[in-house]
């Protein structure tokens, strides 16, 4: 009888065991999450004396899908967001004998970006790194009188690059928290105009960084 119930516990052991191991996978399928932090761009343009910094909320969402083997996590993600940053300007100025007279307005627009991220789990704690493709879209409009007549005009910016960061995330059974630091370089840019494309490094040489400070909650599926 003792020997039967010895078997009968240590089977039970063995068949627990992968429910068990299934179960510390904290980090492990897919997941989905919202996001808000700090959002900085930096811009600079070969001889042109300009302040182009601009700091303001971020805001946005993202989903992915992590693979957990050991204490090795390795995971795709893709993200579609935005943020508070832009400007406002007047303008009254005389161009070839025509007089402009109204403002000048850049927003943030859209911005999405898709990659991977490799991390290591220890306990309930991520420690990740993460790359991609990052793109962003500014939108210009302009709006007021040339020579009296009213009118108005809008252009897009779009700029893509490189993204790179690193974060902490911490899992609360299937909801989880995170913090992470990203940096973008955009190296390519064009201009879209009346259906038109010009590519950025035609009109000069600009250098257009970000920085984010971003935290987020999401909840594993």
């Amino acid at each position: 009888m003792k020997k039967t119930t010895t078997l009968a516990v240590l089977g039970c052991a063995v068949i627990a065991t992968p429910a068990l191991a299934q179960e510390e996978k904290a980090f492990d399928g897919p997941r989905a999450e919202v996001l808000a932090g700090y959002d900085r761009f930096d811009l600079d343009v070969e001889g042109i004396e300009v302040d182009g910094n601009s700091e303001d909320v971020f805001y946005g969402a993202a989903i992915g899908y992590d693979f957990q083997s050991t204490g090795l996590l390795f995971g795709a993600e893709a993200e579609i967001a935005s943020s508070g940053n832009g400007g406002e300007i007047d303008i009254n100025e005389t161009v070839d004998g025509s007089v402009y007279d109204g403002t000048v307005s850049l927003e943030d627009g859209v911005n999405w970006y898709v990659g991977g991220r490799v991390g290591s789990v220890l306990g309930s704690n991520l420690f990740y790194f993460k790359a991609g493709f990052a793109h962003t879209t500014l939108d210009l409009d302009v709006e007021g009188t040339v020579d009296g007549e009213p009118g108005s005009e809008s252009a897009d910016f779009n700029f893509s690059g490189l993204r790179l960061g690193g974060g902490v995330e911490r899992s609360f059974g299937n909801a989880y928290g995170k913090i992470e630091y990203r940096y973008t370089a955009y190296s390519d840019g064009d201009v879209e105009f009346e259906g038109e494309s010009l590519d950025l490094v035609e009109l000069g040489e600009y250098d257009l960084n970000r920085h984010q400070i971003v935290a987020g909650v999401g909840f594993r599926f």
